[in-house]
């Protein structure tokens, strides 16, 4: 019995893979349909027994809309479309009963209060306000006809009038618990919803915490591993460094042409290894110390850029290339000075390493909200190549064109330190004029 009775309500939906709300509205529309049947069986039979002509029109045109709303909605699956036909057949039965039953100070009335509550239900808001609408106009133009003149007299004979009034009730009374019920199911749902998108929720916010703090614990591990390591490999970095310019002095003029080329690499690599480790010391320690723990001090802008030219200045002249310095007032910042001064002396490098043209142009200009510092060289960038210049895991340092003595990490770290002082460095190339300039600002 239950198994029929909710094949008869689905008219044919899968209720596995129906949403769960569309199935509530479906079923609440067929349900509908069938009352309005029920009920209009017995008003037919009597519309023709009392000859009441009107309700002779109005039931049958009820009863049709509810058939081919049933029809709509099984077969055709057209939901929406049979969700008008519904309540415009609640509508036309309702019409007919104020009509022949005495006009709108009647219980008839049930009928047309019963409209906008069943297009809220199926179709929402704006469907039900339309329809509440329509009703209340056909309130009132029953209203305005009465005080014309126009009667609207109980048709049904007296020895029936308490048979009928009593039909109409227990039809009005199913209308609504149909209403009802599915109102309330509405709101079980979407409490049953909500609770298990909340245990969802707190699901998932659980697993983020877990996941931030196992993220924090393998940052604090990957911190200690690169600390360590870099430790590890200073030590004999240093002594690989120190023993071999010990042996460029001594026994250098004693080497042939090829021996001391393989010292002077022996002493470049070495050096550029240990930048590499320092920098990698530099940038984990970054990552373990906020910048509020750091001290700053006043640093002038243009004793750095002096300080920055003059040590690159011997790989300028190896590769025959001019560095302008144009820095003719001093900028005072209060900044962490070797934080700073690295993060520049990596931009001129790079330009170093990088430049197709003769000359480096280095400035420095003053700003209200605080100090520019340029790097402009003769060359060109790519977008791609852009993205990834201050890449900690994806940098271009394998391009190099040239040995400028800065490290793979150089430009990452560069960066960190600016950042760390609420600064920015950005990129601008001239396709046109083939020249890339480094913007590092520094705030006040």
């Amino acid at each position: 019995m239950e198994r029929m009775l909710s094949l008869l309500l689905n008219c044919g939906w899968d209720a596995q893979s129906t949403d769960p709300v569309q199935l509530r509205r479906i079923r609440t529309t067929s349900a509908v349909c069938y009352l309005l049947l029920l009920v209009g069986i017995p008003f037919l039979l009597r519309a023709y027994e009392w000859h009441i002509s009107l309700r002779m029109l109005t039931v049958p045109a009820a009863m049709g809309l509810s058939v081919c709303a049933l029809l709509v909605l099984g077969v055709f699956r057209q939901f929406q479309i049979s969700t008008q036909l519904v309540t415009l057949a609640v509508f036309v039965g309702g019409a007919g009963a104020v009509l022949t039953g005495g006009g709108i100070g009647t219980a008839n009335l049930g009928w047309w209060i019963l409209v906008p509550l069943l297009a809220g239900l199926l179709r929402g808001l704006g469907s039900s306000l339309g329809w509440g609408a329509v009703v209340l106009a056909s309130i009132y133009g029953c209203y305005l006809a009465q005080n014309h003149g126009v009667v609207f007299l109980d048709q049904t004979p007296p020895e029936h009038v308490a048979s009928q009034q009593l039909l109409q009730a227990l039809g009005i009374t199913c209308a609504v618990l149909i209403l009802v019920s599915s109102y309330l199911s509405q709101l079980v749902q979407s409490e049953t919803r909500l609770a298990k998108q909340n245990q969802q929720l707190q699901e998932q916010v659980a697993r983020a915490e877990r996941a931030e703090q196992e993220l924090t614990r393998a940052l604090e591990a990957k911190t200690r591993f690169l600390a360590n390591m870099s430790h590890e490999m200073k030590t004999p970095l240093n002594a690989i460094v120190g023993f071999s310019h010990q042996l460029e002095k001594r026994n250098g003029p004693d080497l042939d042409d090829r021996g001391r080329e393989s010292l002077q690499q022996v002493i470049r690599h070495s050096g550029n290894m240990l930048a590499l480790v320092n920098d990698l010391l530099a940038l984990s320690g970054l990552d373990s110390r906020p910048p509020h723990q750091e001290t700053r001090l006043p640093l002038d802008l243009m004793e750095a850029l002096v300080r920055t030219v003059h040590e690159v200045a011997p790989w300028a002249e190896e590769y025959n290339l001019n560095i302008l310095l144009d820095a003719p007032d001093s900028i005072v910042i209060s900044a962490q000075g070797e934080q700073i001064l690295q993060a520049i002396n990596s931009l001129v490098r790079y330009a170093l390493a990088f430049a197709k043209g003769p000359e480096i142009r280095v400035a420095l200009g003053e700003l209200p909200q605080g100090a520019l510092v340029q790097v402009t060289y003769e060359g060109t960038l790519s977008e791609s190549d852009k993205a990834r210049l201050f890449d900690r895991y994806n940098h271009l340092h394998s391009q190099l064109q040239r040995d400028a003595g800065m490290s793979a990490l150089a430009l990452a770290l560069a960066q960190a330190h600016v950042q760390r002082h609420s600064g920015t460095i950005k990129v601008n190339c001239d396709h046109e004029q083939k020249q890339v300039c480094f913007n590092l600002f520094l705030p006040n």
